[in-house]
């Protein structure tokens, strides 16, 4: 009896280091660790479970643990001769949208019909996307028309307003005759995969535009002035204000889409030039 009795744990001992060598085999694939100090394997009735599952947020709403970032923001800083790293630093990598003061030279509306007209006539072939204007109706809408016509309009008192994105690759290439890269600009990102071109004239809006806009987004004004209206995205609307800025020609505003929400608004009201010119770049960006 007493030799079985050491033949049987030897036995007991030798089957449980290979029940637990299994069970460590095994946890890569099944997480047994809870049951080892389970009072019952066998769920009752009145035993439930929890499952966390990931809902993906929409382009409008954003994980509500970064609403502190925007909190206490009620201003956007004004920089100049910055660099990118400088910018990425102290604003981006926090959600701060910055203006940047000295982003570019001031344009001469004519010049930029020069440049679509004579040195990118190939542009005007492609169609656009998220059109808007009071030039033509929207059936008869066709790029080459209705910058032909915003042109002659100049001379006169007319108020019109033109909005249109470059959604199409050739037609963003074709864009950087006149979309130009600030000084700024770093060689290291990726170039913009889609763009706007904002014009008006004599023009003032009666309500603010929301432009659905994604990534990493650099606003020029060219000529004149703009109103900006950036919001920040749900569920912080209500710990965070919405930001209202006048953005003026040769500066640019520099912000990413994880928090905010952009809207525009064109104005005659604070400068004395009654054209208004604005270019936005739609920068992939992944930190």
């Amino acid at each position: 009896m007493v030799a079985l009795f050491f033949w049987y744990n030897d036995v007991h001992w030798f089957l449980s280091a290979i029940g637990r060598l299994f069970l460590i085999q095994l946890a890569p694939y099944w997480n047994w660790s809870p049951l080892y100090n389970a009072k019952c394997l066998l769920e009752t009735g009145k035993t439930f479970t929890t499952r966390t599952v990931h809902v993906a947020l929409s382009s409008s709403e954003m994980d509500d643990e970064n609403c502190v970032l925007c909190e206490f923001i009620d201003f956007i800083p004004t920089v100049s001769n910055i660099t990118f790293f400088f910018i990425q630093q102290h604003y981006l990598e926090s959600a701060v949208p910055v203006v940047i003061t000295d982003s570019h030279q001031v344009l001469r509306v004519q010049d930029l019909f020069d440049v679509i007209f004579l040195k990118s006539s190939n542009f005007l072939k492609n169609q656009p996307c998220d059109v808007s204007t009071n030039l033509l109706i929207k059936k008869f809408f066709n790029m080459e028309a209705a910058l032909i016509k915003a042109a002659k309009l100049l001379k006169f008192e007319k108020k019109w307003f033109l909005q249109f994105r470059n959604c199409q690759l050739e037609a963003v290439k074709l864009a950087r005759a006149f979309i130009l890269r600030p000084y700024y600009y770093p060689k290291h990102l990726s170039s913009a995969y889609t763009t706007w071109l904002l014009m008006s004239h004599n023009y003032r809006s009666k309500e603010m535009r929301i432009l659905r806009t994604q990534g990493l987004i650099i606003m020029q004004q060219l000529l004149g002035d703009l109103v900006v209206k950036l919001m920040a995205k749900e569920p912080c609307t209500v710990n965070c204000p919405n930001i209202h800025l006048l953005l003026k020609q040769g500066e640019s505003l520099i912000f990413t889409t994880d928090l905010w929400i952009l809207s525009y608004g064109f104005t005659t009201e604070f400068s004395s030039n009654a054209t208004s010119v604005t270019t936005i770049m739609e920068i992939q960006w992944d930190i």
